[in-house]
């Protein structure tokens, strides 16, 4: 049963006459004979108009019974004894059936429209019954007029223990989801073995399919709220990922963790545009339970990566720097091999410029030509930084295996600085 609030109507259910009022109890009384026929028209009712609720599980439907008979009994009295309707106290059966509408995932707008159309269907019945004991259509008006009043705040006043416990009853379900879902995720990503199935409707994300993990982080001061454009930022990669479904996860106060998922694989796709200021990083694409777990860890050595270069990138892709990654994983070792292989070319105060000549170099298939193109400069020029670095280097051969790996790593792992200054980490 369910009322719309009248407002701006006039109190008609305080100026009922005491003549009235022996009607109205009158009526109540004799609705005792036919609160069953009552409950089943108004039931009847709100099923026809919300087949939603009329194709819902029994158990609902059997809630949906007591909560209809326990306002009839209560109205009822309420009605003869003409107590004030806006003190009404919502029946448990109601406030159950609710909670019950609410964990079978029922929107609240639903439970609404059931008690608008009840409240209909109820004041049908009601008046029938009224103006079968009146003949002066005065007393009918009157009566009718203060009874409509006196039912919509009725069902006003009871309806709002009945939405509180609703909407209570809803934010603990999601909190509970919320909880199992980023539990589910501590699993996945520790390597846990898992059910894919529960995994997935408890994450409300498929694991059997092909993903795309990214991590979105901000610099900006542990005091600084960035938790909108973090959301917005999260948002935009998704979207530009281009993936059919999304899972999005805080990481802590300015990192966020996502993952874009497809039924097909998808790649080649950069998501550096609009971020909102953010760093995101990318990795892989990666099938299953597994594939969810590598290309969050790929995306993850990405950010290491960024977050050790100079500038830090707006955006990195793990396939753009994955040598790099595995060869920085341990951060002191690797500035071990490169102070090792470069030697005194990292105490030179031109060191940036000759480690980027020797770099275009080994990028353009050691072409003295190309690389001199690309930097604008003379191919001597060239050919005299690339001698002064393998010269002071243990290498021989400019495109050896080690230059290369020592050269990519200098300035991640913070040994040259822009403008060729040595640093000292």
């Amino acid at each position: 049963m369910v009322g719309a609030a009248q407002s701006g109507s006039r109190d008609r259910y305080g100026e009922l006459s005491a003549e009235g009022r022996r009607l109205v109890a009158e009526v109540a009384a004799e609705l005792g004979d036919h609160l069953e026929s009552a409950r089943a028209a108004v039931n009847a009712r709100v099923l026809v108009e919300l087949p939603e609720l009329d194709q819902a599980p029994l158990e609902l439907h059997d809630g949906f019974d007591r909560s209809t008979r326990a306002h009839m009994a209560l109205l009822r009295g309420m009605l003869g004894a003409w107590t004030d309707p806006s003190a009404a106290p919502a029946p448990k059966e109601a406030i159950d059936w609710g909670v019950d509408l609410a964990r079978h995932g029922i929107p609240i707008e639903t439970l609404l429209r059931a008690y608008r159309i009840g409240h209909g269907e109820f004041w049908q019945f009601w008046l029938k019954l009224l103006s079968a004991r009146v003949d002066d259509p005065n007393l009918l008006a009157e009566t009718s007029a203060a009874t409509s009043d006196y039912t919509f705040r009725y069902v006003d006043a009871a309806l709002v223990p009945i939405i509180d416990e609703y909407l209570r009853e809803r934010e603990r379900l999601a909190r509970r989801a919320q909880s199992l879902g980023e539990a589910e995720l501590r699993r996945v990503l520790r390597g846990d073995a898992v059910d894919i199935g529960l995994a997935s409707e408890r994450m409300r994300y498929r694991l059997d399919g092909w993903h795309i993990g990214f991590i979105v982080w901000s610099d900006a001061e542990d005091e600084v709220d960035v938790t909108p454009q973090l959301d917005r930022a999260g948002a935009r990669v998704a979207e530009v990922l281009r993936g059919t479904e999304s899972l999005v996860v805080p990481a802590g106060r300015s990192v966020l963790y996502g993952w874009v998922g497809s039924s097909r694989r998808r790649g080649g796709t950069t998501a550096h545009s609009e971020i909102d200021g953010m760093h995101v990083c990318v990795g892989s694409p990666g099938k299953g339970v597994a594939g969810f777990r590598r290309t969050h860890d790929q995306a993850g050595l990405a950010r290491r990566v960024a977050r050790l270069s100079t500038p830090v990138p707006a955006y990195l892709d793990y396939r753009d720097c994955a040598v790099a990654a595995l060869l920085c994983a341990d951060v002191d070792r690797a500035r071990e091999f490169v102070a090792e292989v470069l030697g005194e070319t990292l105490e030179r105060d031109d060191a940036d410029r000759l480690l980027e000549t020797v770099s275009v170099y080994q990028h353009e298939g050691l072409s003295l030509s190309r690389a001199a193109e690309r930097l604008h400069v003379h191919r001597n020029t060239v050919a005299y930084r690339v001698r002064r670095v393998v010269e002071a280097s243990t290498e021989n051969d400019g495109g050896s295996l080690h230059l290369r790996a020592a050269v990519e790593l200098a300035r991640l792992v913070g040994l040259v600085a822009d403008g060729g200054h040595r640093r000292n980490p």
